[in-house]
């Protein structure tokens, strides 16, 4: 499993909850929605301002696959006086614990 993170920076920190909802709705959040995609995290940093987005793959291919779109939604999301920086990673370990289901 790969990684991409994407981290959003120079945002206000007053703006952090319309940042993340405006980079929710256009970016790919569920399996299946992109080829190849695992799943997603968004972590935000209330104080800072800043967003980090990181996307699992199923494989090295599939995030290769997907750069060029990725890179048109990071243009799409990224705010005025935001920049956005991308680091890729091999997952090492991953594990979550799963929330119960509710009827």
């Amino acid at each position: 499993m790969y990684a991409r993170m994407t981290r959003y920076e120079g945002g206000s920190p007053d703006a952090i909850e319309a940042g993340l909802e405006a980079k929710k709705h256009v970016m790919p959040t569920e399996p299946g929605q992109t080829e190849g995609m695992k799943g997603a995290i968004f972590l935000t940093g209330t104080e800072s301002g800043r967003i980090v987005v990181i996307s699992l793959w199923e494989d090295e291919e599939a995030l290769h696959a997907s750069e060029a779109e990725a890179k048109r939604v990071r243009e799409e999301v990224t705010a005025e006086g935001e920049t956005a920086s991308v680091e890729h990673y091999e997952v090492a370990l991953l594990t979550v614990e799963q929330a119960p289901r509710t009827s």
